[in-house]
């Protein structure tokens, strides 16, 4: 089978990619847990992606479109932007599921802003591969394609893991794990992981 090919998404794969990654993530814990409507999954990736990733981040997908992963450089913030479709998105969030998801995003932001590093070093945000092809390298190929990234740089990597299925796979990558919280109220627990350069 011909190894995965990942490329540096431009502006014209926003759609692809956000597809690719609601997909990934429709079933993640961490997301069920904060936004428990992955109807509008798409919609975040597609607003996450115009308007923090294209502007000042590093966005990889995969040629056959069953991967996709989204990177902040050093300095990169994870800060959304009031805009139009973030009130939608919110709003509709709101009418769907009332209040809870919108005090639950901001204890997520909190927790995870806590154990963030303060040093230097590039954040992979999101990393996720369709649920149809699971299981094919793509994972790893993924992470190659950012470490490689990283390691010619000689940068570290950070990333919190929303799974633990994943954390055995991100430890492969030379990923350890710094720390582990769960999420307020028996929410799901996230592993916090950094990587130094090669």
């Amino acid at each position: 089978m011909q190894a995965p090919q990942i490329i540096d998404a431009q502006e014209e794969h926003s759609e692809r990619l956000a597809d690719i990654l609601a997909d990934s993530f429709s079933e993640d814990p961490v997301m069920n847990w904060v936004i428990p409507e992955p109807a509008l999954y798409k919609d975040f990736f597609r607003l996450l992606i115009r308007d923090i990733f294209l502007p000042q981040g590093i966005q990889h997908m995969e040629t056959g479109e069953r991967a996709g992963g989204l990177w902040l450089p050093p300095g990169g913030t994870f800060d959304v932007p009031p805009s139009f479709a973030l009130a939608g998105l919110v709003t509709k969030l709101f009418l769907r599921k009332g209040p809870k998801p919108l005090w639950r995003i901001s204890q997520q932001g909190a927790i995870f802003d806590r154990h963030h590093p303060k040093s230097p070093h590039y954040h992979l945000v999101f990393v996720g591969c369709r649920k149809s092809a699971q299981g094919q390298g793509l994972g790893s190929a993924m992470l190659k394609q950012g470490t490689h990234m990283c390691d010619e740089l000689n940068m570290p990597a950070y990333l919190e893991s929303s799974n633990e299925l994943n954390v055995p796979l991100y430890q492969r990558h030379g990923f350890e794990i710094i720390d582990e919280e769960s999420l307020p109220g028996g929410g799901p627990t996230v592993w916090f992981m950094w990587r130094e350069a090669r």
